[in-house]
């Protein structure tokens, strides 16, 4: 009878560790989204790697990619979020679209890398391009717009690296179909583009356009600005680990309390923790002599 009512007592004390853990990790969790994180302090590789997840989550990214994973950190740590970016209405095949776009610098090899991950990705190995004239935006700015069809080789085995003349378009299925403002096209397109071909690989002819552009082919800028200002919701189970890192008084360090109301209910929850294992204890080895 007295092992019985031992065996409930360690595991409603069980139970109630468990109970505790996750009551305060969800307290934590509620804290860090109305502070936007302002009240933890977190080691930087795991707040990047939050606002990696975040980011692709927003963007509806669903595979996994190393390289696309360190691209969008590069955005984040080198702060192109802070770039002023503003929204055009461009008129497009006689329809009024809004296109994105920066005006203190053409966008940079980090956008180009990540642009190109993210084409690479849909299985996208080559495209066309045309040129719709030279363009002066809000009457100030020279550049050229671009039309930019996407395509992707029906046969896995055709050379994805080459560049092919007109006639091989039976080859090739059509994607999509995007248009942005480059500067300076008149020489990237003297140095790189030949008149005789037609289709031209992504792997280096898109990066130079997307790298010398004035726009962004997406909403990709206005998502990255949310999540690196913290406009996304924390994901519960850094604060469920952080609850149990406390409960159990091991303390690694990767993310601290940063304000007086949290360090508080830390303390109340590391008291809780010493005393149900203290009482835990007791009652494993209650009958022990």
């Amino acid at each position: 009878m007295r092992i019985y009512k031992k065996h409930n007592c360690v595991y409603l004390l069980l139970y109630v560790y468990i109970f505790v853990l996750i009551f305060f990790g969800i307290i934590y969790w509620n804290i860090a989204n109305h502070s936007r994180g302002e009240f933890f302090i977190f080691q930087n590789d795991i707040n990047l790697d939050t606002k990696t997840a975040m980011f692709k989550k927003k963007m509806h990214i669903k595979f996994y990619s190393k390289d696309l994973n360190d691209s969008i950190k590069k955005l984040i740590i080198s702060e192109e979020y802070k770039r002023p970016i503003v929204k055009l209405n461009i008129l497009n095949n006689s329809i009024y679209d809004k296109a994105t776009f920066v005006f203190d610098r053409v966008l940079g090899d980090n956008w180009a890398n990540y642009y190109y991950l993210i084409m690479a990705s849909k299985g996208i190995t080559h495209m066309s391009i045309m040129d719709m004239g030279e363009n002066k935006l809000n009457g100030a700015f020279d550049s050229h717009k671009i039309k930019i069809c996407f395509y992707k080789l029906k046969d896995d085995k055709e050379d994805k690296f080459s560049s092919y003349k007109k006639n091989y378009s039976r080859k090739l299925k059509k994607i999509n179909t995007i248009y942005i403002w480059v500067n300076n096209y008149s020489i990237i397109n003297k140095e790189h583009f030949e008149d005789v071909y037609y289709y031209y690989p992504i792997n280096f002819y898109f990066q130079e356009l997307i790298k010398n552009s004035i726009c962004f082919p997406d909403e990709s800028p206005f998502i990255l600005r949310q999540v690196s200002g913290g406009n996304f919701t924390y994901p519960i189970w850094n604060f469920i680990y952080f609850s149990a890192v406390t409960i159990t008084t091991l303390g690694y360090g990767d993310i601290l309390p940063n304000s007086t109301s949290v360090r508080i209910i830390v303390m109340i929850e590391t008291v809780c923790g010493v005393i149900i294992t203290g009482v835990l204890t007791s009652c494993i080895f209650l009958d022990k002599k």
